[in-house]
């Protein structure tokens, strides 16, 4: 039988009006603007909240996707995916023992309806609906259920509430909503990934499609007449002020309120940016010219910050290369994607690029298009916005269960788990235990099979709140998934990625996420990853040893992890970006990242 921990919706707005009840005293992140002691203080972005799609495990399993007569289109310069989520890269199949559908109906305006099909498990007769909220009447949120309370006695039975809404997936989500009516769903349940992802990536209210924004210095800090870190840090924060009407847009319109976020791309350019393509030019050099091309792609390319620097700099150092480089992103922003390919045509450093480059607006889990020529592959800051899936552990027999949100009537949220994994969440648990023989969950700390079990069933008989599960566990299925899209689409990849091994202040659980938003300047944190969809990030810290592992499995190669500091002193100019002190921000800032690179 399933389980639930219920759990409220908020908009930004809410949060300074319920500080109480959304977030329980959670502490304010400090910004950018904020004082830097010593260059210590451990340097993040801001980013937005994502959602990945799945679907209902106890109702149907999925199986992994075979897609061989994909068409494809690269010719283009610039692909725009209207229909974003148009192909799910997780197909939703029935199970043996389901052998009825639903068939779904999207209410509108117009009363014209969209329908979609729902495998399910047994007949239900409720109907799957993105609702609009009625003017007059207002849902009624019961803002006395924090996210982290366990419902003891519910008023209808766990399993009957958990089967009552049919299970989609957030592609599914993404079809059935539009600029002109972007509902968010209601009445129905979605995989954790799924509903992460649906907030993180919906087309027309997620996170990264409602305002992108991400902050890029007027010029280069020249950090020659710069006397230490701390001064380049209160540099960096005068240069905040042109954003400064914007980020000061008072909260009764949450639309309205940009999420402004940084990178050491963008901080530390063009170095940074040099110095992958330093780590880009060496290893083409070395094994693949003069046979291959130069041929790059990048995943979230930002505001093309990093094309620019990388071309400009192979451009200038190696012009014989240049004539043989290709660079490809892949953008699942629009906004973004247009900000890319408005800077193609302004920016002085970028005149004669754009035969070069080819923006791609789509997802990386939409990619059908094979490549089978040696390619480089970046992923910057990408995976720590890969959707993840919650489990649970039965403190009996130490059982695993994987949890869903079901969003009722009025919106609000309800965390359901159910004993039986679906395809990608099994097939994590199994991967972990071939790449990590000698792994045992009870001995790694913080992780919510290390407690003892007599402990972890005294505390639920002490409770009488709780259920008899453990704290939860997120696991990165979405990464999985991506390991597959490159190994099948891009099978000569090499891989270069970077992302953060730590994040303070993250909810509750073993590889928790930090969900956040900014409001007036300052990054406030909240307890629950069920918060309302497209006002929040959602970003999860990477396990690079694990990462690396499963890498090694799915895709045949092997990879190699550094610190970002390390790495920087391998392959950036480190004259360039030392301040007068001797001292160089690129390198002591952002110490809870690391690269992975191949």
């Amino acid at each position: 039988m399933p389980l639930r921990i219920p759990a409220p919706s908020a908009t930004a707005a809410e949060i300074v009006s319920r500080a109480r009840m959304l977030r329980r005293g959670a502490a304010l992140r400090r910004t950018p603007t904020a004082s830097h002691i010593g260059g210590s203080e451990r340097l993040r972005k801001g980013r937005r909240p994502f959602s990945t799609s799945l679907s209902r495990t106890n109702a149907f399993r999925e199986e992994p996707p075979v897609s061989e007569n994909a068409k494809t289109n690269e010719d283009q310069v610039r692909e725009i995916d209207t229909k974003h989520g148009k192909q799910s890269f997780r197909p939703s199949v029935p199970s043996k023992s389901s052998s009825s559908a639903l068939r779904a109906t999207t209410k509108h305006k117009d009363g014209r309806g969209a329908s979609l099909a729902v495998p399910v498990k047994g007949k239900i007769e409720d109907k799957v609906e993105l609702v609009k909220d009625e003017k007059k009447k207002k849902p009624i949120h019961d803002y006395s259920v924090r996210p982290t309370t366990y419902l003891h006695l519910a008023e209808e039975d766990d399993y009957a509430i958990f089967k009552k809404y049919p299970t989609v997936t957030s592609s599914r989500v993404a079809q059935l909503t539009s600029a002109n009516d972007p509902q968010r769903p209601k009445r129905v349940s979605m995989l954790t990934r799924d509903f992460i992802d649906d907030s993180l990536y919906n087309p027309h209210y997620g996170y990264f499609a409602r305002q992108a924004m991400i902050y890029s210095p007027d010029k280069p800090f020249e950090y020659s007449q710069i006397k230490s870190p701390d001064d380049f840090v209160n540099e960096w924060s005068s240069s905040y002020k042109r954003y400064d009407k914007i980020l000061e847009k008072k909260p009764e319109d949450p639309d309205s309120i940009p999420q402004l976020w940084h990178t050491p791309t963008e901080l530390f350019q063009p170095y940074y940016g040099q110095a992958i393509a330093r780590y880009l030019l060496l290893n083409y050099l070395v094994s693949l010219y003069p046979y291959h091309d130069l041929v790059i792609y990048e995943v979230g390319g930002g505001n093309g910050t990093l094309m620019l620097n990388v071309l400009d700099y192979i451009r200038e150092t190696h012009p014989d290369v240049y004539a043989r480089t290709r660079y490809n992103i892949i953008e699942i922003s629009g906004a973004l994607a247009d900000k890319q390919a408005s800077h193609l045509l302004t920016k002085v450093e970028s005149q004669g690029f754009s035969d070069k480059v080819r923006i791609y607006n789509k997802s990386i889990f939409d990619w059908t298009a094979d490549i089978p020529e040696p390619c480089f592959f970046i992923a910057l800051e990408v995976f720590d916005n890969f959707a993840h899936d919650t489990i649970r552990y039965n403190h009996v027999d130490n059982k695993p269960y994987q949890g869903y949100v079901v969003v009722n009537d009025m919106g609000d949220f309800e965390e359901h788990y159910s004993p039986e994994l679906d395809y990608w969440s099994e097939r994590f648990m199994n991967l972990r235990k071939e790449v990590l023989p000698d792994l045992d969950l009870t001995k790694v700390r913080g992780h919510p099979l290390s407690t003892p079990p007599f402990l972890r069933r005294m505390k639920a008989m002490l409770n009488p709140l709780a259920h008899d599960l453990t704290a939860p566990e997120y696991i990165p299925t979405r990464y999985i998934q991506f390991l597959e899209v490159l190994n099948k689409r891009f099978p000569e990849h090499r891989l270069l990625a970077s992302d953060f091994t730590y994040l303070p202040n993250s909810i509750k659980g073993y590889n928790s996420p930090v969900v956040q938003v900014m409001l007036r300047k300052q990054m406030i944190t909240v307890e629950s990853y069920m918060v309302l969809q497209g006002y929040f990030d959602i970003l999860f810290p990477t396990d690079f040893d694990l990462a690396a592992a499963l890498y090694a499995k799915i895709c045949g190669r092997v990879a190699t992890v550094a610190t970002h500091s390390s790495f920087l002193e391998q392959w950036a100019d480190l004259d360039a970006t030392t301040t007068k002190d001797g001292e160089n921000p690129m390198v002591s800032f952002y110490q809870n990242a690391a690269f992975m690179c191949t």
